[in-house]
This record gives structure tokens, sequence and C-alpha cells, in this order.
């Protein structure tokens, strides 16, 4: 194909242009295609210089993986922890556990070498995960043995001590604690590999431990030295003569014991293991003593001793609700609608007072569930921390922190703040929004701690800044709104906008209000009011906005869809349902935050259910009745009916009551139960309108001239186009008091009231004419005298219409009991309606379906055999 054509380009600068820029025949035709590929490169290329893509690298350049650190691992019946060092590719690492070393070499994400353990030795090979946290490895064997590993960076926080049997007992439980060997993990750290930490500080022989590998000893070991109660401070520590020494560890509330014995070996302290069989029958002995079985697993979640309550406080342990706060915690005189977040505040505050105590040991607290003497773990004059056992519904008890530790400990932390963290705190030390809001007030100025009534000054700046934010903004808001109402081209629009602004400055007051109480921390005093009216004011804000935008949805809904009126009827009521759900969502929803109990009323309700359905009766009998006309659709709204004896247009079904328009244009209000059990005649639903009269002709009139009166009167009706041909009755019924009664009786084909009086009125006039025709007269209801002066009948229509009928008769016409069927195809919408001289005048036309079914009829009537005859 060819380019652009160069005098083109001349003449046009932007042709010019963009041949310019895109010299080539593709790129002159598609300049848009260019310009996006163009940009797409340079955001490619920007991303990448940011860093934000991964730099793509050839195949056969691998990095070397960094093996280096403390790696928990573990293999078919056993595991330990190796310290991996590397320089460049060479790898060395060892594991105390079974002193054991590693000699290895990388290439890439992978580490072969072999293990060394005394006289046995093997080879491996280590795969690392790509996100270098874990690998999958094998003993290379002819068997299927796998070796994995997992990287442990917590671990290394942890220090073993062996200076004394003290220190060795003190990192023998820390290391075992923090492993979660009792189910309650306390370190991020992986288990694994501090329990190995912990095995390596056990002398035990292989004979001693009975073919049990060494971490499933150490940690039976560990469950026997964990049923006792002990102090560290009473292990030996001095100076001790010999190389070994023996303590005993005393079971609290109980008569048994168990005597460990430490030795030192090259210096170094450690625990000496006894047998196997001497360490299940000590675990069982202790078990016996407190009534459980040998194979119980501890519940820290029963609370059934002053050890589990710390052990739910400090080990993350969540309770059935989720969460370990008010199960650890004696709230029982606390405001239930501040009750969750003040105990989530509390246990920070017991957690940071705990942390600068120092580390806790379980078995250093007591374990006995049968014992009711509270605890007491730490005393300050500012408040001491106590544990002690409060009694349940059940009859049972758990053990909680006191209402009175719970009280003092706000002032206890105060004191106590500028006390340093233990070192095994201070790698896990968290700080949550609370108490970094206090941290940067002590910054700004540390007279903002000070109190101030029931909270620190600090505190009330806080929640002076919060409304003061929540006012602000609220305005704020409310200007965009305004600002958009403005635009807005709809009066609906702008209506809404008007609802809701004032809603949305309560709103956001709210708002700032809640979002304040976290990290301003607000004892229950302040909290529970600001709670409430934070709720209050988002409640109240939203409550009209909601129930408007139902309102609008149903419009809207309106507007889009061609709504039947039967739909409307649904519409209201769901519109009337949605509006009252809002509001007992919203009442439910504040009773909920403000810890109402709503719920025994909820329960009430189905006690007294029976006195609350009387009262509402006629409530709930209208609403079900308003569903019943939904369901059962007698009407409609727009509908034309008549009830009872009254008549008027539905205009609105609501959950009470129906309104109708009346003809005197009246708004009538009916109940809708009362309305349901009406009698309700539905205009709008009829396909045609009755047409019904008795013409009453006097005695005077011939026989011949009845019957050709009734014959053009049939003639009129089937003849006539708005008329229906079945039923199409015009009969002689009878004699009359003073009249020769014909009834005419069909229906007019239109639901429409006003078309079908215009096409009655043209009926009726058309019957006169016919009565005109034949001479007859109308008679009257009156006694009349007979004279020489009275109006003679007209002798010569009389004898015209008698003539007519003869002819028929001789013709064997007569349309008497009816109209042959080709008859009546003649005459079947042949009269002109609208009649001759209105301004709605037309011609009455045969349909051709008309004229074929009469040509058939025709043919059929000269096949019959008496016809043949003639």
């Amino acid at each position: 194909m060819r380019g652009v054509p160069v005098a083109s380009i001349e003449h046009d600068p932007q042709a010019r242009q963009r041949y310019a820029v895109f010299p080539g025949k593709s790129l002159r035709r598609f300049p848009g295609i260019a310009l996006v590929l163009i940009r797409l490169v340079t955001l490619i290329a920007a991303l990448a210089l940011a860093g934000l893509l991964p730099v793509i690298q050839p195949a056969h350049a691998q990095q070397t993986a960094n093996w280096a650190g403390v790696w928990d691992t573990k293999w078919r019946g056993g595991g330990a922890q190796i310290t991996f060092e590397q320089d460049g590719a060479e790898v060395k690492g060892v594991y105390p556990l079974y002193g054991g070393r590693i000699e290895a070499k990388t290439e890439g994400e992978k580490l072969f070498g072999r293990w060394f353990e005394g006289s046995r030795q093997g080879e491996f090979s280590f795969v690392m995960a790509p996100d270098g946290a874990s690998f999958m490895g094998r003993f290379e064997s002819a068997t299927a043995e796998w070796w994995t590993g997992v990287r442990v960076d917590a671990a290394e926080t942890l220090k073993v001590d062996q200076t004394s049997p003290m220190t060795t007992m003190r990192s023998f439980l820390q290391t075992m604690n923090e492993s979660g060997a009792d189910n309650v993990p306390r370190a991020t750290g992986g288990g694994m590999g501090l329990a190995a930490l912990a095995a390596g500080l056990v002398d035990v022989t292989e004979a001693d431990r009975g073919g049990l590998n060494m971490p499933d000893y150490t940690k039976l070991l560990f469950s026997v030295i964990d049923n006792a109660t002990l102090r560290l401070w009473n292990l030996p520590h001095d100076a001790i003569p010999g190389d070994e020494v023996t303590a005993r560890l005393q079971q609290y509330g109980s008569k048994v014991f168990f005597d460990v014995t430490f030795r030192r070996k090259a210096g170094e302290w450690f625990i000496v293991g006894p047998q196997l069989a001497v360490l299940q029958a000590k675990l069982a002995e202790f078990q016996a003593a407190r009534g459980e079985a040998p194979d119980m697993v501890d519940d820290p979640a029963k609370l059934a001793s002053p050890r589990d309550t710390f052990k739910m406080l400090l080990g993350g342990i969540a309770d059935q609700n989720g969460g370990s706060t008010q199960t650890a915690l004696d709230m029982r005189g606390y405001n239930p609608a501040v009750r969750s977040d003040e105990a989530v505040l509390l246990e920070s505050y017991l957690k940071k007072v705990i942390d600068r105590i120092g580390y806790v040991y379980w078995q250093e607290i007591p374990d006995d569930p049968q014992s009711n003497t509270p605890y007491v773990y730490f005393e300050h004059p500012a408040g001491n921390i106590v544990v002690a056992p409060v009694g349940t519904e059940k009859g049972g008890k758990l053990w909680k922190f006191t209402p009175e530790t719970l009280a003092n400990i706000r002032t206890l932390y105060a004191d106590i703040e500028d006390a340093p963290v233990a070192p095994e705190f201070t790698a896990f030390a968290s700080n949550d929004p609370f108490f970094a809001t206090r941290g940067l007030a002590r910054e700004i100025s540390p007279a903002l701690l000070t109190r101030a009534g029931p909270i620190e000054r600090w505190q009330w700046l806080g929640l002076g800044i919060a409304v003061l934010a929540g006012i602000a903004f609220g305005f704020l808001a409310n200007a965009v709104i305004v600002f958009f109402a403005r635009r807005g081209r709809s009066s609906g629009r702008a209506g809404f906008f008007r609802v809701v602004e004032w809603a949305v400055r309560s709103i956001f007051l709210g708002l700032f209000l809640l979002f304040a109480l976290r990290p301003l921390g607000l004892p229950q005093v302040i909290a529970a009011s600001a709670k409430a009216a934070a709720w209050s004011l988002i409640l109240i804000g939203a409550v009209p906005v909601v129930w408007h935008l139902i309102g609008k949805i149903a419009e809207r809904y309106r507007a889009t869809f061609n709504v039947p009126g039967y739909h409307e009827t649904l519409i209201s009521l769901l519109t009337g349902v949605a509006r009252i759900a809002a509001l007992v969502v919203a009442f439910l929803l504040l009773a909920e935050v403000l810890a109402i109990p709503y719920q025994g009323v909820l329960a009430g309700l189905g006690i007294g259910g029976l006195a609350v359905a009387l009262a509402a009766q006629p409530t709930l009998q209208n609403f079900l009745s308003g569903l019943t006309l939904y369901a059962d659709r007698p009407v409609s709204v727009g509908d034309f009916c008549k009830f009872g004896n009254q008549s008027g247009t539905i205009e609105h079904i609501g959950m009470r009551s129906t309104r109708i328009r009346s003809v005197d244009r009246t708004v009538i209000s009916v109940p809708n139960s009362d309305f349901a059990g009406m009698q309700i005649e539905n205009y709008a639903h009829r396909d045609r309108t009755r047409f019904a009269t008795t013409l009453q002709l006097r005695y005077e009139t011939t026989p011949d001239q009845l019957r050709y009166t009734l014959a053009a009167l049939r003639k009129l009706l089937i003849a006539h186009p708005r008329v229906i041909d079945d039923p199409c009755r015009v009969r002689f019924v009878g004699f009359g008091p003073y009249s020769l009664d014909i009834e005419v009786f069909t229906y007019i084909t239109t639901a429409d009231g006003s078309e079908f009086l215009a096409i009655r009125e043209d009926i009726l006039l058309s019957m006169i004419a016919v009565m005109d025709e034949a001479g007859a007269q109308f008679a009257f209801p009156a006694q009349l005298e007979y004279s020489a002066a009275d109006l003679p009948l007209d002798q010569e229509k009389r004898i015209a219409a008698e003539k007519r009928v003869s002819a028929w008769r001789e013709e064997e016409k007569l349309p008497f009991p009816d109209f042959s069927q080709l008859d009546r195809l003649e005459l079947n919408d042949s009269l002109p309606y609208p009649p001759p001289g209105s301004v709605q005048y037309r011609e009455a036309q045969a349909a051709p379906a008309m004229v074929e079914a009469k040509a058939s009829l025709e043919k059929a009537r000269w096949s019959l055999p008496w016809r043949k005859r003639v």
C-alpha cells in the first residue's frame, strides 16, 4: 500500500507532524497505537528501575543461596537444631543435640555434603525453597529417608546459661516454655529448635533413654518438672563443692516430690536424666495426686489454677469467643457496653507491667486446682497483681485476675513505666495504639500524663480534638454535598442531598468519637458515655438517610420499569417493611453496642406473645390483608372498582390501609382488613361491556310488523362492528302490562366506560330509526283513551313492513328463529361506525377473510340437494 501523499502532508500541519514523528508506513497510519506502545514501554522501564518488577536473569546465572543461620530440622523419628556458617560456597554446621557436624557445598539453591556423628556419617542433599525460609532434603541412601527444616530467627534471642544449677534449670524451663511443650507457645520461633536447645542441657545415656529419641525424652522430663512448683532462686547457685548436686522439686498442695540431679562437666552444669521408667512412674504419680488421668492433656482454658490463668494471659490462648481477655480477667463489675474494649486495654496493661517484672516461669506459679488461697504474684504500693478463684454458675470455679488488680493496673503501670523491659521480652514486646499515643503525648510534654479527674490530661485533649475534627469534617462533607446538590438538575436528586446534608455532620462526629476510643484508652466511666454518644450520633444520622434511600430506590424502580398495578402493591408493602426493618435494626444495633439486654425482652415476647398479639391484632391483620391483596390481586393501583356501595380508583395499597379516589374526587381510606373482606367489583379487568335493554312496543303492533322490527334490530346488531357475534340476542319475550316486550342483550367490545356510552348511544339512535322504519311505536306506562283525535297508525308503513315479511316468507328467507350463517356474514360489520356525518365517520368494509368465508358458504349453499331440485 502507498503512503500518505506528500502534498497532503505539506498542506496539513498535523499530518506533517505525525509523519515526522512516526516516519514508518504502519505508524503513519496508526499514530495512536504507537503512542500507546511507547507509553507502555516507558511504564515498564520505570517500574523496572523502581524495583517493582522482578529482574529477569539468564537461566545459567544462578545465585548462591544463603544457608547461614539457625534451622529447625526434622527427620523420621528425630530432629535437631542446626547452626550453619557459610563462606562463599563452603557451608559448615553443628547440631549439639547429637554432637553432630555438617560439611557441605552449595550450588545455587542446592546444598550437598556429609553429616558426622562420632563414628557415624553419611551423605545428604538439601534444596532451599524460593522464599529461603525452608528446605527439603533427603539422606543419600537406598531408603526414602527425608530431612526437612525451617529457618528460625526467634531462637537466636534465647541464650543458654550453664554457670550454675539454677541458671541451667532456668534456661531449660525458658526454652521448653517458649517451644510450646505444654501446648502453650509463647515465642515466634520454631518449637523444634527451642526443644533441641533444651535437650542440649540434659545429660543422659542412650541406655537410660530406653530407646526413646532425645526430643521425646526431653519433653517427658519437662512434663515431670512442670508438675512441680519451684522457685528458681532456691536452687543451688552459689559455690558448690563437688560436681554433682541434688535439689527437691515439690508438687504444690501435695506430698509428691521429684529429686533432680545436676552434674558439672567441663565447667558447665547439666541436668542428669533419670531412667525412662523412673520418669514415667513419677509423671503418673504427679498426675494421680491431682486426680488426673496419666494421659490427660492440660487445658489452660479451664483456668483451674493460677498457672492456667497466667498461661491464658501470656500464652495467646483463645477461648470459645475468640479471645483470652475476658476469660482471664474478673470483669463482673464493668459496664457490658465497653467490657470487650476495656478487657483488651487491661490485658495490655497487665502484659506491660509483667514485662517489666521479669520473665514468667510457669513452674514458679501454683497449679493446685483444689486450692482457694489467692495467689499474689507481685506487690507494689500502687497496687498488687493477684489471681483468685471466682465461682461459676455451674458451681465450679475459675482463677482470674481480681477486680482490685484491674482497678489499680493503670496507676501501677504509671509508677513502673520507666523500668526496663525484661531482656526475654524485648524482641516480642508489642505496642498497641493506646500506648503509642500515650508515648507520643509523653514526648510532647510529661505534664500531659498527670491525672485530671478520672483520666489523664492528654486523654481530655485527645477527646476534644476528636470532637472538633468530627465537627470540622462534617461541615466539610456538608459543603461537598451542597456543591453537588446545586449541580443536580433534577429536583429529586437535590432533595435527597438536602435530606442527608445535616445527617452527615452527626455521622462524622460519631465516627470520630468512635475511632478515638481505642487510641485514647479511656476508662469505662468515660468510655461508656462516649461510646453511647458516638453510636447514637451515627444512628441518628444514618436512619433518615436509609429511610430516604429506600423511598428513592422504589421511585427509581417505578420510573425505570413499567410497573404493573399489582406490582405497585408489592413495592409499597416492601418499602414499608424495609423502613420498619431499618428502624428495628438501628434500635437492636444500639442496644447491642450499649449492651442493653434486649435478648430478655425478645424472650419475653415468646412468653407474653399472646398479649402482644392481641394488642397488635388490628395492625397485624391489616398487614396480612395487604399481603393477601397482593397475592390474590382483586384490584391493583389504577383500577376503577366498586366496593360496598361506593366506587372509585385505587391510588395506594399500603401496609395498613388502601386509599381510593372516589368519583367525587375525594380520598377514601379503608383498612386493608375491611377492604379485603368486601365484595369488590373491578371494572378494570373486564374485557367487554354488557349492553342490555328492553324495547316496549304498543299492542297495536301487528305480528309481521313485530317480526320486521326483530329482524331489523338483529341486522343492526350483527352489522355493528363494535358488537360481538355471540351472544347477540334480540327476542320477543312476552306481553307486558302495557307493551309488547323485546329484550336486547349483547356485549360491546370495549372496557372503557366513556367509549361504551358513545357506542350505546349510537346503537340506541339506530334502534329509533328501525322503529320508525317499521312504523312501530314505543309504549308508555300510561292509561290512554282512544278517540278520534288520537294519532292514527301509519298504515302505509305498516303495510310495507308486512309486505316485506310476506316476501321473506315466500322466498324462504324469514330470519326466524335467526338469520342464516350466510346472511350473518353479509351483515357482519356492514354498518358504518361512527355513523355518517360524524367527524370520525368511516365506510364499513368487509375484511378479506369475511369475503372468502362468504364465497365458501355460497358455494356450499348451491350444492345442497334441496337446491338442485329447484
